[in-house]
């Protein structure tokens, strides 16, 4: 027999009600934290590289590279200097 869900959506706005100021904090970082890695995967592919030649190229498992990339792993800023400096880029930090 066939179990059918019941959908439930709400908009946007109506999801942002609900959020307290430290879980709006939490979003904030993980979407500035995507930009980067999703940053770092466009300059990858506009040089042309694969990950298995960033990987030669940083010293780094290709698999760190493909987490980073996917953001199912949370790299430390070490890391992620090692990648960008792989690339010939550098990583800038502002406080704001």
């Amino acid at each position: 027999m066939k179990t059918l869900r019941k959908q439930q959506t709400i908009t946007l706005s109506d999801f942002g009600k609900n959020i307290t100021k430290e879980e709006r904090k939490f979003i904030d970082a993980e979407k500035r934290y995507y930009q980067v890695v999703v940053a770092l995967r466009k300059k990858r592919e506009g040089l042309g590289l694969t990950q298995e030649k960033l990987a030669h190229l940083s010293k780094l498992p290709r698999t760190t590279i493909t987490k980073v990339e996917s953001g199912s792993r949370n790299a430390t800023l070490q890391t992620l200097m090692v990648i960008a400096q792989a690339m010939g880029k550098s990583i800038e930090l502002r406080l704001l």
